[in-house]
């Protein structure tokens, strides 16, 4: 193999970036995929205020993403809950003309954590969708279809509400949780009725009697994955490169005159003879390895009247 070396023009590269979505399902059997009941001053030592999982978990919540429709308000100073009561303590951009609503978190909340193995960067707003259903594993006796609103919100589509049911169900009275699409945590937050005796909260939660009004659910959503691209543009000028110094082309090298483009093979004489490459390398300089190859799918022959220029980009 032989080695010619050339300089690439700044001007002819350029860098990226591309957004892929891909659908995910998912249910309590994904690796990682988390589900937790969480209530209000659940202590497993009241004596030394300590929180059981349960009970963390809804703190952790209640400091994060609620505080300013919290049951809990007005049980704490109002000047240390005003520094958590802003636009800039969510997890979302407030917009008022998407509006995120977090006017309700009670006593229990219905808790969903998805790993960053499977939302990507973030969940595709719009994509959420929460199947849960009643019954036996064989027999279904009840389901619901909650989905998100592209603003964080989320809400029933086959249920009826228990707040009012004459205004839309995504609106601040009807909605029933939120989802932190950038955190891939999604949070029931209604406590009202969705069929006859079954909470909102009461999704994922199961009973002490195996096989018997077990909440069944699945999870599906778009990840999002960005991708990035360089894109290096290669000017080959008419007539350069157009001599080779792979030892494989001379004949016998008698004489005194051994330089490049003499004594070459008879065939390889001719005016229409040219070298072909197949492989372009990147370097940072000529003495280190290169950084980048890029194999051509065939063999292109050098050019006395035309410029060439080969394009090629790598995904990072």
């Amino acid at each position: 193999m032989s080695l010619k070396f050339g300089r690439i023009d700044s001007s002819e590269t350029n860098f990226t970036e591309h957004t892929f979505h891909k659908n995910q399902t998912l249910t309590s059997a994904s690796i990682g995929v988390h589900h937790v009941l969480a209530k209000k001053d659940d202590y497993s030592d009241t004596v030394l205020k300590k929180l059981t999982t349960s009970g963390s978990h809804w703190a952790t919540a209640h400091t994060m993403f609620y505080l300013s429709g919290s049951t809990k308000i007005s049980e704490t100073n109002p000047d240390e809950v005003e520094k958590f009561n802003s636009m800039y303590h969510n997890f979302n951009q407030h917009n008022d003309l998407k509006p995120f609503h977090t006017n309700k978190f009670y006593s229990t909340a219905s808790i969903f954590y998805i790993p960053q193995q499977y939302f990507g960067e973030r969940i595709k707003p719009g994509t959420f969708k929460l199947t849960a259903r009643t019954g036996s594993a064989t027999t279904m006796a009840k389901q619901i279809i909650i989905k998100d609103d592209y603003n964080g919100n989320l809400y029933a589509t086959s249920a009826s509400h228990s707040q009012s049911a004459a205004t839309n169900s995504r609106s601040s009275d009807n909605y029933v949780g939120n989802i932190f699409y950038d955190l891939g945590v999604a949070i029931l937050t209604e406590t009202g009725s969705w069929s006859g005796s079954v909470d909102y909260t009461d999704i994922g939660k199961t009973t002490a009697t195996e096989h018997e009004t077990y909440q069944y659910w699945e999870l599906k959503l778009n990840s999002t994955t960005p991708i990035f691209t360089s894109q290096y543009s290669v000017k080959i000028n008419a007539g350069d490169f157009n001599r080779t110094i792979n030892n494989s082309v001379r004949g016998d090298q008698t004489g005194s005159d051994v330089s490049i483009g003499t004594n070459l093979k008879s065939e390889l004489t001719g005016s229409g003879w040219s070298p072909y490459f197949n492989q372009i390398q990147l370097y940072r300089n000529q003495l280190e390895e290169p950084v980048i190859h890029a194999n051509l799918p065939r063999n292109i022959k050098m050019r006395d009247d035309i410029d060439l220029i080969i394009t090629f980009r790598v995904d990072h």
